[in-house]
């Protein structure tokens, strides 16, 4: 345990994961008995547990939140640069900046929150049959990667990459792309971030949202302008206070019907 948080270390030692966050720092700046960590942070069956250093030469500020009040899981990534996120009922979220070469210690940090934030659902009959059959090597290698282990994962709405857009100033984009997948108890929203890009501009960004379907409660639909053709529609879907909108190039019919068929009111 850094030195910084070594009084916290009684409440967490039995943590099933307990994560040390590094400062960004160059290797010249460090040196032995240095301030090196800026976070840590603990899971366990109870909830997430975040320290974060304060300013200053000591201290820290703590921040607790049980599984309950977790309204989703997402993780972003750009190069090396990432972010662990819990999305929270009451609207807001807590966010954990690393490094993504430690991508395969922060899928099983994942994995382990979405065990216990998720509801169990036993909700079977409104199971689309058919998978959503695309071709793109980006969210193909996505969907593999969510499917490791054996995981049931069904593709129910797709938006391929490439297609000619507007933004909100009316100027030609394209889009990044979409892929909403179905588990037993989850929808998996991945997409890059950002709805669409400039044709010739690099964007690395991918970001994958897990939420839990019986915790969803609403939604709702707000279509592009008709005036305006090229433009997204958003699929918003309500969690308590936590609003999740999800830009959408085409109209998601199966998300739609399936959350009808659950029983979720359309606002």
């Amino acid at each position: 345990m850094p030195p910084r948080f070594r009084s916290a270390y009684a409440g967490l030692e039995g943590a099933e994961h307990l994560v040390k966050i590094p400062r960004s720092i160059d290797r010249r700046d460090a040196y032995p008995g240095a301030d090196l960590y800026e976070a840590v942070f603990a899971l366990d069956a109870e909830g997430f547990t975040l320290l974060t250093a304060a300013d200053g030469a000591e201290g820290f500020t703590s921040r607790q939140v049980v599984w309950g009040d977790v309204a989703a899981v997402r993780t972003v990534s750009n190069l090396l640069r990432a972010d662990f996120m819990l999305l929270l009922k009451e609207g807001d979220a807590l966010t954990v900046p690393y490094n993504a070469v430690s991508s395969e210690l922060m899928t099983r940090v994942a994995a382990f929150a979405r065990q216990h934030f998720a509801e169990p659902d036993d909700f079977a009959s409104g199971l689309p049959n058919e998978p959503e059959e695309f071709e793109d090597f980006f969210f193909n290698a996505m969907l593999a990667e969510e499917r490791h282990g054996g995981q049931f994962m069904l593709p129910i709405h797709f938006e391929p990459p490439g297609k000619s857009c507007r933004n909100l100033q009316n100027r030609r984009r394209i889009t990044t792309g979409l892929l909403i997948l179905l588990s037993a108890d989850e929808l998996v929203v991945i997409d890059r971030e950002i709805p669409m890009r400039r044709r010739f501009f690099a964007h690395y960004t991918y970001r994958k949202t897990y939420l839990s379907l019986k915790s969803v409660r609403a939604f709702r639909l707000q279509p592009p302008p008709d005036t305006m053709p090229g433009h997204f529609m958003i699929l918003e879907l309500i969690i308590e206070q936590q609003r999740l909108g999800i830009p959408c190039f085409k109209t998601p019919d199966r998300v739609i019907d399936l959350l009808r068929r659950r029983g979720v009111a359309r606002l």
